[in-house]
């Protein structure tokens, strides 16, 4: 554990008083951390084991309600896993329950319950307790065995409510003021992305089949994105607060048909401006308003004749709003060999591995291949390293009512099932668990879907492209990527170039970057001055075509004028050579101490009196050097 400060020494003493005789000795317990330590005073042993967690089925109930939050915070928690060391990444529900877990944590695992009445005063349930963000250090933790951490626990809020709760923990030193910072901001970004997943039109754009929200005058609330491709119209507000009757030919009383005549089913035909389609209306539950008030909501499917082949519906429905070959900015060698693999690959209907870097445009490629295509149906992106293992078999093929406990009724149509004509893109591929490997692999040889607890197989056509940023020939040699897939993947193999070996492009990627962010008007941004392209070019971009982006909408939100120049470049560029003169410093120190330690026999109190220091900052220090040689 890190060497503990004046006020930390002051904590311990106070956290030992208060368990012994229910008082507080030294006045530095914050107002909060001594709330709950009174909460937790009759409830919880200080010095108790941790309590087992959910079992697999509780889990899996939990993880299923949580499922965009899930999804959404994963690779945000991978990220900040990466970027703070050693560090561990949690994810609750609001009820505290521990969803998702980043790093080595036993004590802490997936399922547990961390509410304050359970395991004490801890990032999780007090700041679900308190409702805003804590951070709990070392011995303000009630429980002995959370002393050796340091914690920042975030509530992630979507419109006003808690969803659940980001947090760090840190065995090994200290979260620093910045890293706190980014914890928080991360928090954001998850209740921000649940936010826009929950919006109605979200919602309804889930849908497979076309659907209408209608009121009971049979005027249109809503409709969703399947809708507004059959029938040809540009937006939803061409259509919403119209009578369903200018869009549905024949009996203009139809609404009453299908509500008082109990008709389900209503049979006709329309012309979308491409063809003449037959089609079918069926009428959903009515959703009652409560108490009465207001008027009914009634729930349409708009379908194609079951005669026809459902993936059709897509032929005559452009992909305006995905990338395309010329959207690919870029003029270098390496790129222009990239666009070309895959103008060749989007003629045929081979599997595609697509490798290459984070940030590099796998998903943009995927796009632009599926756009340049001939397959009508839709491209429905999974994040294969986003969803829990548990749930990636109901995702990919669905499944079938009661199958697991909270199954909704009905079932569900899996994400294969719902790409039929179209394409899946498998996205970090390698992040896959074996098991699920294997049925992805009995899948690309027979190309049959069936949900998880039914017995009946459908046949779906479907174009996989998988994509990775890991090295899956070292993956398979560790047993952890299954060689068989990996072939059946690789049939086309499409490598991007990270954006440092093509610097070339930077002033062309720079100048879309900034039009994309409005800077093509005559008030905005205009040009990047040579300082600062310069400087650009000699970057590393370790995060690639992604960093750039961050990078110019940073500059952008700093520049005065209409030119981004050097000082608007984000601290960082700046900053390389003191890091390099830090590092030396550093290397320099551990080379005095290892002098020292030889000279003295590798005494430690010898030593550390020798180099004017204490033996437990010595002992310290040696680690560094443990580290450093490990490196």
């Amino acid at each position: 554990m890190f060497d503990l400060t004046a006020e930390q020494v002051n904590i311990k003493e106070s956290w030992f008083s208060f368990i012994n005789d229910g008082t507080v000795t030294k006045d530095v317990i914050r107002p909060e951390i001594l709330r709950s330590w009174e909460r937790c005073r009759n409830l919880i042993e200080p010095f108790e084991e941790g309590k087992p967690g959910l079992s697999n089925e509780k889990l899996l109930f939990r993880q299923s309600q949580n499922i965009e939050m899930i999804k959404i915070a994963r690779p945000i928690m991978k990220e900040l896993g990466a970027v703070i060391d050693k560090s561990i990444v949690l994810l609750s529900d609001a009820e505290g329950f521990v969803l998702q877990v980043i790093g080595n944590n036993e004590l802490l695992p997936v399922g547990i319950c961390c509410q304050e009445n359970v395991v004490g005063t801890n990032c999780i349930g007090t700041v679900l307790i308190e409702g805003k963000s804590l951070e709990i250090s070392a011995f303000e933790h009630f429980r002995h065995c959370l002393h050796f951490f340091s914690s920042i626990g975030v509530p992630i809020k979507a419109d006003s409510h808690i969803m659940g709760v980001l947090s760090v923990m840190n065995p090994f030193h200290d979260l620093t003021p910045e890293i706190i910072q980014l914890v928080k901001y991360a928090a954001t970004t998850i209740g921000m992305g649940i936010t826009r997943k929950t919006k109605i039109d979200s919602i309804l754009d889930c849908v497979q089949y076309g659907l209408f929200v209608v009121d009971g005058k049979g005027t249109i609330i809503n409709l969703n994105k399947k809708s507004i491709e059959l029938l040809g119209v540009n937006d939803r507000d061409e259509v919403i607060s119209k009578p369903i009757g200018a869009y549905i030919p024949g009996d203009q009383e139809l609404l009453k048909i299908l509500l008082d005549e109990k008709q389900d089913k209503y049979e006709f035909k329309i012309n979308n401006g491409h063809r003449n389609i037959t089609c079918s209306l069926r009428i959903k539950e009515p959703l009652k308003v409560s108490g009465n008030q207001g008027p009914t909501l009634v729930l349409f499917t708009f379908d194609f004749n079951n005669n026809q082949p459902q993936g059709k519906v897509f032929q005559t429905a452009p992909n305006h709003d995905l990338f395309s070959f010329d959207e690919l900015i870029g003029e270098s060698a390496a790129w222009v060999q990239v666009k070309e693999l895959g103008r060749k690959a989007a003629k045929v209907n081979s599997n595609i591995l697509i490798m290459g870097e984070s940030g590099t445009g796998k998903e943009l490629l995927t796009e632009a291949i599926h756009r340049a295509s001939q397959r009508g149906g839709p491209l429905i992106p999974i994040n294969c390293g986003a969803i829990p293992k548990e749930l990636l078999q109901s995702e990919f093929f669905g499944y079938e009512e009661g199958a697991f406990t909270g199954a909704k009724k009905g079932g569900a149509i899996g994400k294969f099932e719902m790409a039929d004509g179209g394409t899946v893109f498998l996205d970090e591929i390698g992040e896959m668990p074996t098991d699920m490997q294997v049925s992805l692999l009995r899948f690309l040889q027979d190309r049959m879907v069936i949900r998880v607890g039914g017995s009946k197989g459908k046949k779906v056509n479907i174009r996989v492209i998988a994509a990775t940023n890991r090295d899956l020939e070292d993956a398979i040699s560790k047993g952890m990527f299954r060689e068989d897939l990996y072939y059946r993947l690789n049939v086309i193999n499409i490598k991007l170039p990270p954006l440092r070996w093509r610097k070339e492009d930077i002033p062309l990627l720079v100048d879309s970057i900034i039009k994309e962010l409005g800077g093509s008007d005559n008030q905005g941004i205009q040009r990047v001055s040579d300082e600062t392209l310069t400087i650009l070019q000699g970057y590393n971009w370790p995060g690639n075509v992604r960093e750039l982006r961050n990078v110019i909408e940073h500059a952008v939100v700093f520049a005065e004028g209409q030119t981004i120049t050097a000082d608007c470049l984000p601290q960082r560029f700046f900053q390389i050579n003191l890091a390099e003169k830090s590092n030396d410093l550093r290397n320099q120190e551990l080379h005095i101490i290892n002098k020292v330690l030889e000279e003295h026999n590798g005494n430690i109190s010898q030593a550390a009196r020798a180099l004017g220091i204490t033996r437990s900052t010595l002992y310290r220090k040696i680690e560094q050097m443990k580290l450093l040689s490990k490196n």
